[in-house]
């Protein structure tokens, strides 16, 4: 069945605040990247969210989540393992990268893999000719952004060929993740589950793998990791995948992707608060060519289901 239209634009405000608040996240932890390691962060931020929506859950529903295990074991695999290797990556490529160029490449770069995957993982998603071409025009603009890493041409400048090549390699990981993670949290939300119980159980994984990764590495940083670890688990994962739950309960997945890729234009002019960072024409430039195939490809699902939601009319004889 389409989406009903003014459903849809109930989902973009919330959406659009998902883009501004990871833009901030990613432009925060880049910056502390620099001071603490990918691992002790990411244990540090998981905890602390996990503990607020597995307490959420338990006042407001008596544990909803903890009958979505039972219930729904394959989709709750499914989106701890996604959003594990989708927080890893974007940890390890800020470590590297401009954080408007991870943002653009991880988020731009899901409409892709929605158009792919999408008619895969959920039977009844719909794709239209107007979002494939817009995800087509996306990948030319990032190909010249990645063009532009390993030429020095991007914000942070020079950083040689190999810290580029993991840069992109996590960005793009990051960016399979993504868009795996929209289909999930589609699929549950489908099956009638709210999004505090959803994000009670997401990220168990993660910190597992956080804990276990610390452990590993010997870096003694954990204290140093609190302060930012708590701004990135409310500005960079609690509260925007709460409000992204909420606009995904009312659009299709691709017009989510769609939605979300606006969020490098806010990373780009955020990230300027960053002394490490410096203007670049062909950063603002792949991020304005991407910004304005979003819109077109938002306004075009918008008039698809319009045009679909309207009852036919017999013709007159």
């Amino acid at each position: 069945m389409p989406a009903n239209p003014s459903v849809v634009a109930r989902g973009v405000v919330p959406l659009l605040a998902f883009a501004a608040l990871t833009a901030a996240m990613d432009v925060y932890g880049g910056n502390r990247l620099q001071h603490v390691t990918p691992e002790s962060l990411a244990a540090v931020s998981f905890t602390f969210t996990a503990i607020f929506f597995i307490g959420i859950d338990v006042l407001r529903s008596g544990g909803a989540s903890f009958r979505l295990l039972r219930h729904n074991r394959h989709d709750v695999v499914a989106i701890n393992v996604t959003t594990a290797i989708t927080w890893l990556a974007t940890f390890y490529a800020l470590r590297n990268l401009e954080p408007a160029v991870v943002n653009v490449v991880g988020l731009a770069l899901a409409p892709v893999f929605t158009v792919l995957a999408g008619p895969l993982l959920r039977r009844n998603s719909t794709v239209i000719g107007m979002e494939v071409a817009v995800a087509l025009g996306i990948c030319g603009f990032l190909g010249v952004l990645v063009w532009g890493t390993f030429a020095g041409q991007t914000g942070i400048g020079e950083i040689g060929t190999g810290k580029a090549t993991w840069g992109i390699v996590f960005s793009v990981v990051c960016a399979i993740g993504s868009s795996a993670n929209i289909i999930y949290m589609k699929r549950l939300s489908d099956g009638g589950h709210s999004p505090q119980a959803v994000l009670a159980i997401r990220f168990l994984l993660m910190i597992v793998i956080g804990w276990l990764m610390t452990a590993v590495s010997g870096r003694d940083d954990i204290v140093d990791a609190v302060v930012p670890g708590l701004v990135v688990a409310i500005i960079g994962i609690g509260l925007p995948i709460y409000v992204l739950q909420i606009g995904i309960r009312h659009t299709e997945p691709i017009t989510t992707s769609l939605l979300v890729s606006l969020s490098p234009l806010f990373a780009y002019l955020m990230q300027f608060l960053d002394g490490r960072l410096r203007p670049s024409t062909l950063t603002i430039v792949g991020i304005l060519g991407i910004v304005t195939l979003a819109a077109v490809g938002t306004y075009s699902r918008n008039s698809h289901d319009r045009r679909t939601a309207l009852p036919s009319v017999p013709s007159s004889v």
